[in-house]
């Protein structure tokens, strides 16, 4: 797995230590970097465009060795897909999405497409902070260990369909979700293993833990 620190929202130090003790490499896009450092964790790599760090912080980052890859700020693609970018030239397989929601809606929902990207790419992606994790479902999915947690799904795109639940607290069986009718959102894992079927299309799945 390869941990991609963005700069939304913090998941907090504790979370990112346990994050990266579990991944082969890690990758700090942009203010991701100061994540890291406050949380003791030195990233493999540094990748955007620098404006949201402080020159004493990216000193810092290369007398530590880290590798440093600067990109202009007039640019098309975001820090994060450029982080992302990186990890699957590097070979990654599954990545991990940390700091990648936040107050910014718009950053937040790009890093949600981001998903499909490296869904292309055969990547397995997802977003994760300590009670949320956000993930793609074309085809079929499990959830697992989950019972009880609420999840929510969307489609990305027009129209997902050939939709079925099993493991929900609201089953559906061949059902379709389009975009506009979001009846999909705060549906609950009943069982152990969760199964998510889609015939058609791709959905959008987040799941919380103790959501109110």
């Amino acid at each position: 797995m390869f941990l991609i620190v963005s700069g939304g929202q913090s998941p907090g130090s504790a979370f990112i230590r346990e994050r990266a003790a579990a991944a082969r490499m890690v990758i700090a896009a942009d203010s991701g970097a100061r994540y890291c450092l406050e949380a003791g964790v030195t990233p493999d790599l540094v990748v955007g465009d620098m404006d949201s760090l402080a020159p004493g912080e990216l000193e810092k980052i290369r007398a530590a060795g880290v590798g440093v890859r600067v990109h202009p700020p007039l640019k098309d693609d975001t820090d994060t897909r450029l982080a992302l970018e990186e990890a699957i030239a590097l070979g990654a397989g599954s990545v991990e999405l940390l700091a990648a929601i936040g107050d910014r809606f718009d950053h937040s929902l790009a890093n949600v497409h981001l998903l499909y990207c490296a869904h292309l790419r055969r990547v397995n992606a997802c977003i994760l902070s300590p009670d949320t994790r956000i993930f793609l479902v074309e085809g079929r999915g499990a959830l697992r260990g989950a019972r009880g947690a609420t999840v929510s799904l969307l489609p990305l795109g027009m129209e997902a369909s050939g939709i079925t639940l099993e493991g929900f607290q609201w089953p559906l069986e061949e059902a379709a979700m389009k975009l506009g009718d979001p009846y999909g959102i705060s549906n609950v894992v009943l069982s152990d293993e969760a199964l998510i079927t889609v015939r058609r299309g791709v959905l959008i799945v987040t799941v919380v833990k103790d959501a109110p």
